[in-house]
């Protein structure tokens, strides 16, 4: 698999992890919210990548 099509998997795959976590213990930590913006941050580099491999 390609790496930025890794880093866009895990980046979703870590952000559904928080959501669900956060609805199940019906609050939001910040241990959450922190996961939450490293998953945001890992798509956008994966999508970053992409766009330079297009090149």
């Amino acid at each position: 698999m390609e790496q930025w099509k890794q880093s866009v998997l895990i980046g979703v795959i870590l952000a559904i992890l928080a959501g669900m976590f956060a609805a199940i213990r019906k609050e939001i930590s910040i241990w959450i919210v922190l996961i939450i913006i490293l998953a945001v941050i890992d798509i956008v580099f994966g999508l970053y990548r992409k766009k330079k491999e297009g090149k």
